[in-house]
């Protein structure tokens, strides 16, 4: 017997929208665009992660890696739940544990590395403090899917 799904306690969480027009002809939503609900949950989260800093960096975050895990198809319901965390951090870099779920199970799980970019010079550079703060108070090692 599955237990429920149950994320680590910083996890952000937020309800993500599915459209009509994400499914493919197998009847549940493209594996393409399960990686853009992704990025819009990863953005939320780091959004939220940041809000209220009085420093507003110039610092672009990109995405150095991403690996998904598709552990059960996600079908056209109007809402998804998904669940965002960092599990790493380094000088110029985090890691993001995603994790979409629908009725309550594990769909989809995934890592990405950020990589945060002066827009200037075109490398690598450290958080501001207010974002390494940010950070920290959503850091977990609890990952409950694997990749």
């Amino acid at each position: 017997m599955t237990s429920a799904y149950s994320p680590p306690a910083v996890a952000f969480q937020t309800t993500l929208q599915v459209r009509w027009s994400d499914q493919d002809l197998n009847g549940h939503v493209n594996n393409a665009r399960v990686i853009t609900l992704l990025e819009e949950a990863r953005i939320e989260a780091t959004r939220s992660w940041s809000a209220g800093s009085a420093d507003h960096s110039d610092l672009v975050r990109v995405v150095r890696s991403m690996s998904v895990a598709f552990h059960q198809p996600v079908h056209y319901i109007p809402t998804l739940s998904a669940y965002v965390w960092v599990t790493r951090i380094g000088n110029t870099s985090f890691t993001i544990r995603h994790e979409l779920i629908q009725h309550g199970a594990l769909c989809v799980a995934g890592e990405a590395a950020m990589v945060l970019v002066d827009p200037t010079t075109g490398r690598p550079s450290p958080p501001t403090m207010s974002l390494r703060a940010g950070l920290h108070k959503a850091l977990s090692h609890d990952a409950k899917g694997s990749l």
